[in-house]
């Protein structure tokens, strides 16, 4: 059932994990807890989430520079999400990721929000700029 998806390698590594996916974008600075990794942005559909152990899916970042050292903080503490998979990768998150670590793809050929689910197993190969679907999640047909 896996699907192999091309994108643009941002920050090189491999992961795997669970998907938590949004269509918004987020703010790190003030958005999300660099202590615990939980999202507190409070109008946000990912309110109360966790980033740790997870391929975040989302649009973009929002918000100032300050964001990036909210990632690299998260990526030092083993709070943060274990890839990335972003729309358009902008500098503020090509800085954070590459400090922090952390496997990135951007410009994958449809719209990745329509392609995964929070909850689907996805593999992220940040050298190749791949990204594949390994299993759908039970609540994801």
């Amino acid at each position: 059932m896996s699907h192999v998806y091309q994108g643009r390698s941002i920050c090189s590594g491999l992961a795997e994990g669970e998907a938590l996916v949004t269509k918004q974008g987020i703010s790190f600075l003030g958005g999300v807890d660099p202590e615990t990794g939980v999202i507190t942005e409070v109008d946000h559909e990912l309110h109360g989430k966790k980033l740790a152990g997870r391929i975040l899916v989302l649009p973009s970042l929002k918000g100032s520079a300050g964001g990036m050292w909210i990632i690299i903080r998260l990526a030092a503490n083993n709070k943060g999400p274990k890839a990335i998979i972003v729309s358009q990768a902008d500098t503020i998150l090509v800085g954070a990721v590459i400090i922090g670590g952390i496997p990135t793809v951007d410009s994958l050929p449809l719209d990745s929000f329509q392609m995964f689910k929070s909850g689907d197993l996805i593999k992220v190969d940040g050298t190749k700029g791949t990204v594949e679907l390994i299993k759908k999640s039970k609540t994801n047909p």
